[in-house]
């Protein structure tokens, strides 16, 4: 299996031709590969992290699932706005970017909320050490993903 460094790098890489490019682009980014990036290695990560027995690892699991499915609306958006700032980057209006940039705030907080929330389910099924380290491990990932793609968006152009 490739690291996690290497699919997100492929999968993420917003390119710009220089510091000061006036476009950007989105090589040829496939869903597929993105949703693997943002799940299977993620799954992966929390394996190798938990130390868990048998008997947590059934109900670890069986929430972990729900909480993916509820991720996956976010990961969606994720992946449509980091489409929608390619596609528009060099033609970007002062409305444009800003509905950008809140999309992307809303969808942090949309992040920390679904974090906390499935900390407190497991909280209530699993011992606190156990719902402390998923939300510090999904944390770490969600965060190492993120500043992974943003390495590779340049910012917004100055105004005209």
């Amino acid at each position: 299996m490739m690291p996690m460094r290497m699919v997100l790098a492929a999968v993420l890489g917003l390119t710009a031709s220089a510091l000061g490019a006036q476009t950007v682009s989105m090589s040829n980014v496939d869903k597929d590969t993105y949703h693997y990036a943002v799940t299977a290695e993620r799954r992966t990560i929390f394996a190798a992290n938990l130390a868990l027995g048998a008997e947590e690892r059934e109900r670890f699991w069986s929430i972990y699932d729900e909480y993916v499915k509820e991720r996956e609306p976010l990961d969606r958006e994720r992946f449509s706005l980091l489409e929608r700032y390619a596609q528009s980057y060099a033609n970007l209006n002062d409305d444009q970017a800003m509905a950008l940039a809140l999309a992307t705030g809303k969808l942090q907080l949309s992040d920390v909320e679904l974090r906390l929330k499935y900390a407190g389910v497991l909280r209530k099924k699993m011992s606190g050490r156990v719902a402390a380290r998923f939300f510090q491990i999904d944390d770490y990932v969600t965060t190492a993903m993120r500043m992974n793609s943003l390495s590779g968006v340049p910012l917004v152009m100055p105004g005209r």
